[in-house]
């Protein structure tokens, strides 16, 4: 498996038959599929009042990934994509449009290329996500080279952060406990262990798991040890996943991001 290996999985015409789910999952997750919720209407007139629904949404965009794959250098995994009023966000045509470039990484010369963190954007939920998550480490940066604008700091940490999620599909809520059979997690699996985790044997990558990670340590999924730059959120961790200044994943990605005098590399 490489970079490009799993970009091409997600290649525009794998998708199955009138969804955005890939071809290869659509027969495990059929009946795990959110129904008559196609846009913003009719999540509107059929789906606002279901704030605990665990199926996936077949007609959003799926989120594997976002951020650049293959110049990356930070590599931070969830569970999954969840829900926020995603059908008007997508109605929005720049906001589809960037969503589309990300998936099948069609990113050159973006000054954005983790969109959530382009300002633009900050009024969606993946960006009010993202920020809050990542504040803090706007804020030490911000504290330690007094040179970059705070737009210039979003661009820099766009250019180096990617968050991977385990199952790309959105849901409010999440309960799925047969998601290794899913190939789109099958190939997420194999992008970790034949090139990220490696990668941080390296130093190449900082590689950070917020969700799930125990879980797949125990299925033999991922390895057993981790290292300096391959963090594995446990226990009440998972709860908060924090990317504070004091959190182990949050002290990675600030000395990934830092050099000796304090300025971004």
């Amino acid at each position: 498996m490489t970079i490009d290996d799993f970009i091409q999985f997600w290649d525009k015409s794998n998708f199955y038959s009138g969804t955005k789910i890939h071809n290869q999952d659509y027969d495990l997750l059929k009946d795990k599929l959110v129904e008559n919720c196609h846009n913003f209407n009719d999540y509107v007139e059929n789906y606002i009042d279901k704030p605990e629904d665990t199926k996936f949404h077949p007609d959003l965009w799926p989120s594997p990934y976002c951020g650049d794959l293959r110049n990356g250098e930070i590599f931070i995994l969830s569970l999954n994509p969840g829900f926020d009023c995603d059908y008007y966000y997508e109605s929005v045509a720049e906001v589809n449009q960037s969503l589309e470039n990300n998936l099948f990484q069609n990113l050159t010369n973006e000054k954005y290329p983790f969109f959530v963190l382009n300002p633009r954007f900050s009024w969606i939920g993946g960006a009010k996500y993202w920020l809050k998550k990542l504040n803090p480490i706007i804020k030490n940066i911000q504290e330690k080279d007094t040179n970059l604008s705070y737009s210039d700091i979003l661009s820099l940490l766009s250019k180096k952060i990617v968050a991977l999620e385990l199952v790309p599909y959105h849901s409010k809520k999440f309960y799925y406990s047969k998601y290794p059979e899913l190939p789109s997690v099958k190939k997420m699996l194999d992008l970790l262990n034949d090139v990220i985790i490696p990668g941080t044997k390296e130093g190449k990558y900082t590689l950070i798991i917020l969700r799930k990670g125990k879980n797949l340590q125990e299925k033999n999924l991922i390895p057993k040890q981790a290292n300096d730059n391959f963090i594995i959120y446990k226990g009440m961790n998972c709860l908060s996943a924090s990317l504070g200044e004091d959190s182990n994943g949050g002290s990675a990605i600030l000395k990934r991001l830092l050099n000796g005098y304090g300025e971004m590399q």
